[in-house]
C-alpha cells in the first residue's frame, strides 16, 4: 500500500470557521426537527414484514415465481411467511440440478441471514410435497 502525504491537504480550523459550522450544524439539526413529524418512522425489513403479516387479512402470505433463463431455468420459488422470517421453497424437474443445489443449499441461507433475511430454505425436487 502506497502511503499519501496529507499534510495541508485538510484545511486548519479556525475559530470563526468552528463558529459557522456550528450555527449551520444547529440550523440543520432544527430542520431535521421541524420535518420529523412528517416522515414516517423507517422500519427494519422484518419489522415490515411483520407490519406486512399483521395487516394481511388471512395471516399466511405466500408468493409463487417460476424462472425463465439462467442457469436455473424452470425453476419455481415458494416464498411465504413465518415466525421466523421466510420459508423459502426451491423446486426443480432435474434430480441432478436438485442434488447440487442442495449441497449449496446452507451457504445460501448462510448468506441470505447475513443480508439481513432471517428465512429456512428448502431445495427439492418438482414432484415432492412441498410445504
Amino acid at each position: 500500500m502506497s502511503r499519501i502525504n496529507i499534510e495541508g491537504a485538510i484545511p486548519l480550523l479556525r475559530v470563526s470557521n468552528f463558529k459557522e459550522n456550528q450555527s449551520q450544524h444547529s440550523g440543520n439539526e432544527q430542520q431535521k426537527q421541524q420535518f420529523a413529524r412528517y416522515l414516517a418512522p423507517r422500519l427494519s425489513p422484518m419489522q415490515d414484514m411483520a407490519h406486512t403479516m399483521a395487516a394481511s387479512s388471512e395471516g399466511h402470505l405466500m408468493q409463487t415465481y417460476r424462472l425463465a433463463s439462467g442457469p436455473l431455468c424452470g425453476a419455481q420459488i415458494q416464498v411465504s411467511f413465518a415466525a421466523h422470517g421466510l420459508h423459502i421453497v426451491l423446486s426443480h424437474a432435474s434430480a441432478e440440478l436438485i442434488e447440487r443445489l442442495q449441497r449449496i443449499q446452507v451457504r445460501w441461507q448462510r448468506q441470505l441471514h447475513q443480508l439481513g433475511f432471517p428465512c429456512v430454505l428448502e431445495v427439492t425436487h418438482a414432484g415432492e410435497n412441498i410445504g
